[in-house]
């Protein structure tokens, strides 16, 4: 289903002069709903239907709004849809009875369901950080679906440093009185940033609350008779975190879809020797390092992002 949208085209224009994209066209994405695992997802649909189609999915605590920059470049090459995943952006959060559920197994069954959905006989597929973990547990399981796979910023092993940083960010950021104390917040944690680029993100990242502003995310504790111990904490998350890794280097081994992985020169969470080693785990890869581009590589350069995307899917179409 269609509904109508929030203009926000002048914002749209104002992010992407600021950032030099030099696209002539502005154009607001659809919004689209569809009901998939008991929950109402939200994708934006960029249109051009006729075009190859190119699935996207963001990071954890973003949206699919997070596409947009790097959307209206590719528009006029693919059918771009982006997809806000479940607790996230104005998709719905998971229902209170499946809080227990591994929310990785619930991801991977939304992904498939999307593309389910979706109905194309193949799609290109990107995902950066928690969207390219779950596009990567994809493309393992339905390589028959799968043209081009593309890996944002991601591996099996990543730093701490970052992950410390953005969940502090997160944090001392959960409510704000106004929405300029979360845009002041925002330059300070990412000054490379352009002002407008960050407002923008933070349109389509924030709902305003009783107490102010605070994050779409879904931050719900999961349930728990008694909290365990700090220590206890500490120890549940490096046994997870492991788990994931040696599922995760499962899965990556099994891709046999042409892939690009892209890391962000300056990344803190996905490192030079952690992105070889994943290259070198792979049977069909190429890596690329995008320049002024953290974690974020769509967002901090959606412009170069755009350009060694569209090339390496021309490239290898040629090939």
């Amino acid at each position: 289903m269609t509904v109508s949208t929030t203009d926000y085209l002048d914002d749209m224009k104002a992010c992407a002069e600021a950032i030099g994209l030099g696209v002539t066209e502005y154009v607001q994405p659809q919004d689209r709903w569809v009901r998939l695992n008991g929950i109402d997802f939200h994708y934006l649909d960029w249109g051009n239907s006729h075009l190859p189609p190119l699935v996207l999915l963001h990071g954890g605590a973003l949206t699919a709004h997070t596409w947009d920059m790097a959307c209206l470049v590719l528009r006029d090459q693919y059918h771009c849809i982006a997809l806000d995943q479940r607790g996230h952006g104005d998709t719905g959060w998971t229902p209170a009875d499946q809080l227990d559920e591994n929310n990785q197994d619930l991801m991977a069954q939304d992904t498939q369901a999307f593309i389910d959905y979706l109905a194309y006989p193949r799609v290109a597929l990107c995902g950066m950080s928690m969207g390219g973990m779950n596009a990567i547990r994809y493309a393992a399981g339905h390589p028959n679906r799968l043209s081009r796979l593309v890996i944002v910023d991601i591996a099996p092993v990543t730093m701490t440093e970052g992950l410390v940083e953005m969940e502090a960010f997160r944090r001392e950021t959960e409510t704000m009185r106004n929405f300029e104390g979360f845009l002041d917040r925002a330059v300070k944690f990412n000054p490379q940033r352009k002002p407008e680029h960050l407002k923008y993100s933070l349109l389509h990242s924030l709902k305003q609350v009783e107490d102010g502003w605070t994050w779409k995310q879904d931050h719900r504790p999961r349930a728990e008779t008694t909290p365990p111990s700090e220590e206890e904490q500490k120890r549940r998350m490096q046994e997870a975190r492991q788990a994931r890794a040696d599922s995760l280097w499962s899965d990556v081994k099994a891709i046999s879809t042409p892939t690009l992985l892209m890391r962000g020169a300056i990344s803190k969470i996905l490192s030079e020797a952690a992105a070889d080693e994943m290259v070198a785990a792979m049977q069909d890869v190429e890596q690329v390092v995008i320049p002024d581009a953290g974690h974020s590589v769509q967002g901090d350069n959606p412009g170069a992002f755009a350009t060694e995307l569209h090339a390496y899917i021309q490239r290898r179409s040629l090939s």
